[in-house]
């Protein structure tokens, strides 16, 4: 045998390097029948066998053939890679997120849009139904059927009142079912995260001893997919293998250890509003108003928002509504008298008489159609009682009410002189004064003068004149009042009856009054009231109250005092009344309302607080005011424009969530179809590998059974027998 002939270091005849090829490619045959096994397998990811050259072999020193890397030893597998792509992970998670904190808020909100606007029975139309009533009971006039207006009066009151009720019910249910459904979520996420950290310690362990435990991994990054549906995640793969899983920085799984939540709790925030939290059950906090773990989105999140972002606000609208409904009605109420002529009281008063007005704690408190005050005191109805208004014309003369007062010989009672005086008059326990100057040019010079000066001081009573009898009318109107009177009154009953005095006034010398001049001589200092001065057929209750629907008013009703002198420039702190606990930060109030001072101004509520059942609210002041100072909600919009905003924002919130679904719907779907490319098993793909690896097995057989007929003839040549 020729000393040249060379048999490789560490094979025989290359048998061993084909046994090492055959092993490979059995095993990528295997690797790819196990991706099209789990085609079909949620959170399976393709896994994809890296060949290797194995290090090429030298030739012994003392053979002529000794050149390095002359001979190589075939094939072997350098890993078998798992194809994922953890920043497309990231994306779709977080647009998993997305997707579902719309989906959950778009079920919530397209619900409760549906029972708010119901159209028999929604607040809308029964707020409308009941201004109808009472245009109906107007139009009667006295006649034989205004019982039965009153009576449709009543009942459209009580629907109206029942509807608030429904509505408050409707959001009171969802916020219950926010948190039913909140702690079945979390116990879907606590199963979770105790799976992932047991992948969490398999996958450690196997990577410690050089496993490569691709399927876990699957099972574990899927895991978290499903995870991502509930509540915002991130992702952080640790050096052992092990992956953190954070919620805005807060660890949900480390390592081996799950940290579970607990089930959402409804705390009360600063401000007073009801608070839906989410906690760590291992680590509660000590105060349950504390601070949520911040959620994110997800179902979780989702509801999270729901409840505290939109469902107590619009509980909070609702009840403001409500209570400025029933503040502004029962004003009018209860400054009228009803058909029997006894003072009126209020139309909508509390379910529960210990509890304040709220959506859902009102109803119609007048049950007998009679007892509904429609009438205010008109002096037009007094023409021969105490205090009652003569004609303030001479003889048969026409006084013209855009002729100057002083010297007009067609009154009766002509001042012979400019009058300076003061007018006093009394609503609701509060005197207020009209200074009056009859000089040319001023504020009382003719009778058209005097009427728009007085009405426009707003006190409670307005002022008209009558030119077919020829008399000055003075009709007590709760309408025409000023924020200063309603501050001033407060909290106190407003009243039916009013009473003007004139300064100027001396019997038996009505020249030297205005009140005389207008032919009011008996009214001076008479109290107003259902003896002398009650019309039945004026419906002048129901008038003020059609009337005021179409008036701005403050929402929601607040009427009351600062305590200390407010500084300019300087944040101002006060509590409210028992009662008034729905104040929100960016709520408009008016100070010092109709102030002779000239203080007056809006101020914007900048924080709240809310302890032991009393809310504070702080605004700065731009100006100075003294101690004692009004505080009120500034009258900015009208009770349909308040509850339409309400109904407008329930529906944009639920187009929001519509839009928001369909839109992180399609995000995900792309996302998701851009991560499948790179992890997703493709059968096509699959199958023309299982028939590369195949052939290449087939190849690698072959070569053995040649290398196995080579070695027989060598091994015979050599005399050496290969069989028994």
């Amino acid at each position: 045998m020729s000393n040249s002939f060379f048999f490789p270091q560490g094979s025989f005849f290359g048998l061993d390097f084909m046994e090492t090829s055959l092993q490979s490619f059995s095993v990528a045959e295997n690797v790819t029948a196990d991706n099209i096994a789990n085609v079909n397998t949620p959170g399976a990811t393709r896994q994809q066998v890296n060949f290797t050259e194995q290090y090429p072999l030298v030739g012994p020193p003392f053979m002529a053939t000794h050149v390095t890397g002359t001979v190589g030893q075939g094939t072997v597998i350098a890993d078998i890679q798992r194809l994922n792509s953890e920043s497309y992970d990231d994306l779709f998670r977080g647009a998993n997120s997305s997707q579902n904190f719309y989906t959950t808020q778009q079920s919530a909100l397209n619900s409760l849009q549906s029972l708010l606007g119901a159209p028999n029975s929604g607040v809308t139309t029964q707020f409308a139904n009941f201004q109808t009533a009472l245009n109906q009971l107007v139009a009667q006039q006295g006649g034989g059927n205004q019982q039965s207006s009153q009576t449709q009066v009543l009942n459209s009151a009580q629907s109206l009142a029942t509807a608030l009720g429904t509505s408050a019910a409707a959001i009171s249910n969802q916020e219950a079912t926010a948190l039913q459904q909140g702690a079945a979520v979390v116990t879907r996420v606590n199963g979770i995260l105790d799976q992932i950290a047991g992948l969490n310690q398999q996958i450690r362990a196997s990577t410690a001893v050089g496993d490569n435990p691709n399927t876990i991994a699957d099972q574990r990054d899927y895991l978290i997919d499903q995870l991502s549906q509930y509540i915002s995640v991130q992702t952080s793969v640790q050096s052992d293998g092990s992956t953190l899983v954070t919620v805005n920085g807060q660890a949900l799984v480390n390592d081996a250890v799950a940290y579970h939540l607990a089930a959402p709790v409804v705390g009360t925030a600063a401000n007073g509003a009801q608070s839906y939290n989410v906690y760590f059950a291992t680590n509660p906090p000590t105060n349950p108003s504390s601070p949520s773990i911040p959620l994110g989105s997800g179902q979780l999140g989702a509801l999270q928002d729901l409840y505290n972002n939109k469902l107590s606000v619009y509980a909070t609208q609702l009840d403001q509504f409500a209570q400025s409904l029933s503040y502004e009605v029962n004003r009018i109420t209860t400054s009228s008298y009803d058909s029997n002529g006894q003072p009126g009281t209020d139309l909508f008063q509390p379910i529960v008489s210990s509890l304040p007005i709220s959506a859902s704690n009102i109803k119609c408190g007048i049950t007998i159609p009679s007892q509904l005050p429609v009438v205010t005191v008109n002096t037009s109805a007094n023409v021969s009682g105490p205090g009652a208004i003569l004609p303030l014309n001479s003889a048969n003369n026409t006084v013209d009410p855009s002729q100057n007062i002083d010297g007009n010989n067609n009154l009766a009672n002509p001042p012979a002189a400019p009058l300076l005086g003061a007018l006093t008059i009394t609503v609701n326990g509060i005197a207020q004064t009209f200074n009056y100057n009859t000089t040319p040019g001023q504020n009382s010079d003719t009778i058209d003068d005097f009427i728009s000066s007085f009405n426009a001081g707003q006190y409670g009573v307005t002022a008209s004149y009558n030119a077919a009898s020829q008399t000055i009318e003075f009709a007590r109107d709760p309408n025409n009042e000023s924020q200063q009177l309603r501050g001033a009154q407060g909290s106190n009953a407003s009243q039916p009856t009013f009473t003007i005095s004139d300064s100027n006034f001396a019997a038996g010398n009505p020249n030297a009054s205005l009140l005389g001049a207008l032919g009011a001589q008996a009214f001076n200092g008479v109290q107003q009231n259902a003896t002398n001065d009650f019309a039945l057929s004026d419906n002048g209750g129901a008038n003020a109250l059609i009337q005021m629907f179409q008036k701005n008013v403050g929402v929601p009703p607040i009427v009351t005092t600062g305590g200390l002198a407010a500084v300019a420039g300087t944040p101002y702190s006060v509590a409210l009344p028992v009662g008034v606990n729905n104040v929100q930060v960016g709520q408009v109030l008016t100070l010092d309302a109709g102030s002779v001072l000239g203080t007056q101004e809006n101020v914007t509520v900048s924080a709240i607080s809310f302890v032991g059942g009393t809310e504070t609210i702080t605004f700065t002041p731009a100006q100075a005011h003294g101690a004692g100072f009004t505080i009120q909600s500034a009258p900015k919009q009208t009770l349909q424009q308040f509850y339409g905003q309400t109904v407008t924002q329930i529906g944009l919130d639920a187009q929001t969530a519509q839009t928001g679904a369909a839109n992180q719907t399609n995000l995900t779907t792309t996302i998701n179809n851009q991560r499948q490319s790179i992890a997703g098993i493709n059968l096509d793909e699959e199958t023309n590998n299982l028939i590369q690896y195949q052939n290449a097995y087939s190849a690698a057989a072959k070569t053995i059974s040649t290398l196995n007929q080579m070695l027989g003839v060598v091994l015979d040549n050599l005399g050496v027998t290969t069989g028994a």
